[in-house]
């Protein structure tokens, strides 16, 4: 039951006072706020890449021609007809896009979702380890105030 002090070393929570801890905790709440905030993001991040990949995976010859609508804005799409799906333009990031083919598409959302996968997990178990820390806080907390 440690914590990290800013010149690097670690004080034992038990040595700080109620206000100390106080104010630890808050610190403790809100990094695991922010962890939280992370994962979610995570989240909507592979949900946005999956369905990205089974709109390229759906993209055989025998959809040619088909009517579909073409997104302009999140909310605002036109009709439109699928002309060829030799090439599928991917968003890359930072409002860079390249054209692929749909199997190099389908490749690389499968390395953005194995990244996104990837920092969840660091997230989760760093998320755990502030909650684990909150916990032995408010532990501490509360046996100072019932010796006091």
């Amino acid at each position: 039951q440690h914590i990290m002090a800013q010149a690097g070393g670690s004080v034992p929570i038990t040595s700080l006072t109620l206000e100390q801890l106080s104010v630890l905790k808050e610190q403790v709440t809100e990094e695991a706020q922010g962890l939280a905030q992370s994962l979610q993001k995570l989240s909507v991040a592979k949900n946005k890449v999956q369905d990205a990949q089974i709109t390229v995976d759906t993209l055989t010859p025998q959809v040619e021609g088909r009517e579909l609508l073409v997104p302009l804005t999140s909310s605002l799409y036109v009709k439109g007809n699928l002309a060829k799906n030799e090439t599928v333009v991917v968003d890359i990031g930072t409002g860079y896009y390249v054209d692929k083919t749909p199997k190099q598409a389908h490749d690389y959302y499968d390395r953005k979702l194995a990244l996104i996968q990837d920092s969840f997990l660091k997230v989760q178990q760093a998320l755990a380890i502030k909650q684990k820390n909150l916990q032995s806080i408010e532990s501490v907390m509360r046996a100072k105030m019932q010796s006091t």
